[in-house]
């Protein structure tokens, strides 16, 4: 049997028209924020008050809706930039403040360490021979499942 397997699995299906889920989440959102203000202030206010806080909301959404800057969604680009102001960019060395480093790429791990210390030659041999049997076992049975 062939299955058909999706090659761009990063792309958002759209839901209504070129709009994904969370855009249509976001235009609702932010549109009801600023239909909000318009009834409120509408009613009571000329235009010269209501319009100020409802095109805020309305150019915001349509900003954190449809904008990327760099490939970086607008919203996320806020974030970013937030977080680029109040962190500090300089660094200090502080002797002894860091993480240990060890090598892995050669490295044993301790747990098999310690396990050959134990094991004998003889176990040794009867592990390899265990390990093969449940290796086996595992491909006999998957070839059963197949058919």
């Amino acid at each position: 049997m062939q299955f058909k397997i999706p090659q761009d699995v990063q792309l958002e299906d759209k839901i209504v028209g070129p709009l994904t889920l969370k855009q249509l989440a976001t235009l609702g959102i932010g549109g009801s924020i600023a239909y909000a203000f318009f009834v409120g202030l509408g009613k009571t206010y000329t235009i010269l008050v209501w319009i100020w806080p409802v095109g805020f909301f309305t150019i915001l959404t349509l900003l954190i809706t449809f904008v990327k800057i760099n490939g970086i969604p607008f919203g996320k680009w806020c974030f970013l930039m937030v977080e680029f102001m109040f962190i500090p960019r300089k660094r200090v060395f502080m002797m002894g403040a860091g993480d240990v480093y060890k090598a892995t790429i050669f490295a044993e791990k301790e747990k098999d360490k310690d396990i050959k210390k134990i094991l004998t030659k003889k176990e040794k041999d009867q592990e390899k021979i265990r390990k093969l049997g449940e290796i086996t076992k595992l491909l006999d049975s998957y070839d059963k499942t197949q058919t």
